[in-house]
């Protein structure tokens, strides 16, 4: 059994330790260039900032990408494709309270936290992440790298594209494509297709502007 080491110290981490306790595949310790080695992080040793992987074996250590998003998804996403980059791998995790059917497609990396739900024919992309009581409803897609935040409600054949972004409790009415990169509010109730590079809010969503 290789060893698992968790990227990033913070609060998404913090949850990510715990699922890996509930799974009883505690972490070795935790990577963080903002903290000393030797220190001690949620009962974890820091190893280290992110330059002691080059002395590190993927052979030996699998990865957990512990930053998260707010609502940018890039430096999350950019961390991981450095260390995949380099041979490391990132295991799917799935926290055992999660609900989800049997045919759920799970990409390496991604990450579905406490009470969340997935129905059939689901697909959850690489380094995605589905929060806390997120509802996916039936053939959704997650691209890679997307993030659903807590208590978001996807329903049947939404399509979530790479590196977007869905706020807390935003609902996503059936069929609905988010394009890449884009960001719903917090709180939207989406019932039209989201442009990429794009960022809505509201009930009805609305576009407020187009990101750089």
């Amino acid at each position: 059994m290789r060893r698992i080491l968790i990227l990033a110290a913070g609060g998404h981490a913090s949850v990510l330790h715990d699922v890996l306790f509930s799974l009883g595949s505690p972490p070795y310790g935790v990577i963080d260039r903002k903290l000393m080695a030797g220190d001690l992080w949620e009962d974890l040793t820091v190893l280290g900032d992110d330059d002691l992987l080059s002395t590190l074996s993927p052979e030996e250590f699998v990865l957990v990408n512990g930053l998260g998003a707010s609502p940018d998804c890039a430096p999350r996403n950019a961390l991981y494709a450095r260390f995949r980059g380099k041979g490391f791998s990132f295991p799917p995790l799935k926290h055992p309270s999660a609900v989800f059917a049997r045919n759920v497609v799970f990409e390496a990396g991604c990450q579905i936290m406490a009470g969340a739900v997935l129905q059939s024919g689901v697909v959850v992309g690489e380094n995605s992440v589905v929060n806390t009581r997120a509802s996916i409803d039936h053939h959704c897609r997650i691209g890679a790298g997307a993030f659903i935040s807590p208590g978001a409600v996807l329903c049947g054949g939404v399509s979530v594209e790479e590196g977007a972004f869905i706020g807390a409790g935003a609902v996503l009415l059936p069929g609905v494509r988010v394009g890449e990169k884009a960001v719903v509010g917090a709180g939207s109730v989406v019932l039209q297709s989201v442009r990429g590079h794009s960022i809505v809010a509201g009930n009805p969503a609305r576009r407020l502007r187009l990101l750089e």
